[in-house]
């Protein structure tokens, strides 16, 4: 008789195909645990159509079986628009809704873990940690970071204002809720998804949390060297100020006549004709090429025909281009922190430390010119990125967490 699979009831608020960000997370951890687990999941209504296409054509272990839950019109408007603190009291509602339906789904059969997987900033972990008798799993969880204080003065006025009083309510946040302090707490297992995250969590878990970023790798695929005398750099990203665009702008304009680039920039935001204006003014026009927001598949398409992607971000949880880039064989250029830091090795990319605006720019521009000299350094970045993308899988990834379940079940039932 064979062993029935584990049992497990994820809340997943964020889940569905055709996306990327949170929601594609949320989906490919979905599906990659039913190759190894039975899952039930709660996600939000918005989603049922995609899910429901979707579902039939994949060949999975064990079909994830799903519930939906309404968070209404108003609530799902909030959570597109992105960045909306009044999103969260709709939010809190779902989250209830969802407590009460586990509730109900837990008397009708057995479930082995109970996993609070997104949204995975860390203000709403929701509210199946009160669930008792059932191993609870919270992660990988975000949000801890802030832009860095040494950045802001540089922005202009508008941003300076903006993510001023954004890292002084998030450093009250940290401090004041208690939620997430308790949800941590009643953890047995928790997952960090940035180091900075991990430093928080650690204070309040009983169980050590584990660093695991939050997105994986899908398929690889190995770039075409270029024997080019141009330089092709990448950036891609939503036009705002903790993507600091302008960081790049500047450590280009530092080296426009020591190398042969044309710098490719794509992506909208409350910032594009702000960075635009910068990139004149340095007298880049003619290095620039500003594509906007363009379809997936082109976007990477330009990541295949590119040298490195330059990412200079100060504050993320795991982007998800990061992942794509070295999915398409493409070194990375990026600051040492937040998630990025933890997924880019001196294999695959060139991290240097996140200071000071100032010492960004000096520090971007000396690694682009050392690249610009040294295109075997670019080729064999390019083939570590590869390496980097399968032990970074989808599946590696739902295996270790298949893993970390088994010892959760062990460990609750010898306390």
């Amino acid at each position: 008789m064979k062993n029935k699979p584990l049992n497990i009831l994820v809340s997943a608020y964020a889940c569905g195909p055709n996306w990327g960000s949170e929601i594609g997370m949320g989906w490919h951890w979905v599906i990659n645990l039913s190759n190894y687990c039975q899952l039930t999941v709660l996600t939000e209504k918005g989603f049922q159509k995609d899910i429901e296409d979707k579902l039939p054509q994949l060949d999975l272990k064990y079909t994830p079986k799903f519930y939906y839950i309404d968070i209404g019109d108003k609530g799902r408007k909030l959570f597109w628009k992105q960045g909306s603190f009044m999103f969260y009291h709709y939010y809190k509602k779902w989250q209830k809704k969802a407590l009460i339906l586990a509730k109900k789904l837990i008397k009708q059969q057995k479930f082995d873990i109970v996993h609070q997987l997104n949204m995975i900033g860390f203000r709403e972990p929701g509210y199946l940690w009160e669930i008792e008798g059932i191993p609870f799993v919270w992660g990988p969880v975000g949000g801890y970071n802030q832009v860095p204080w040494s950045y802001i003065p540089k922005m202009d006025i508008k941003n300076i204002f903006y993510y001023s009083i954004k890292n002084i309510i998030n450093g009250i946040q940290i401090k004041l809720l208690n939620r997430p302090k308790k949800s941590a707490k009643n953890a047995s297992l928790l997952f960090a998804a940035t180091k900075e995250s991990y430093l928080v969590l650690n204070k309040y878990s009983k169980n050590k949390p584990i660093l695991l970023n939050e997105t994986g790798c899908s398929s690889s695929h190995k770039k075409e060297s270029r024997d080019c005398k141009v330089i092709r750099i990448l950036w891609v990203g939503r036009i705002q100020g903790l993507k600091a665009l302008p960081i790049a702008l500047r450590a280009l304009e530092k080296i426009k006549d020591k190398v042969n680039y044309s710098f490719t920039i794509i992506g909208e935001g409350p910032d594009f004709f702000l960075n635009k204006k910068l990139s004149k003014e340095l007298q880049l026009s003619s290095k620039c090429i500003w594509k906007g927001k363009i379809p997936n598949d082109e976007v990477l398409n330009e990541m295949k025909n590119s040298d490195f992607l330059f990412f200079t971000s100060l504050k993320e949880g795991t982007p998800h281009v990061i992942t794509e880039a070295i999915q398409c064989g493409l070194a990375v250029l990026c600051h040492d922190a937040c998630g990025h830091g933890a997924v880019i090795t001196e294999s695959c990319g060139i991290k240097i430390p996140m200071i000071n605006y100032k010492k960004s720019i000096e520090g971007f521009s000396n690694e682009i010119i050392k690249l610009s000299q040294n295109k075997e350094l670019l080729q064999l970045l390019s083939d570590g990125a590869i390496n980097r993308a399968n032990e970074l899988s989808w599946d590696s990834k739902a295996n270790f967490m298949y893993q970390k379940y088994l010892e959760a079940i062990k460990y609750d039932k010898t306390i």
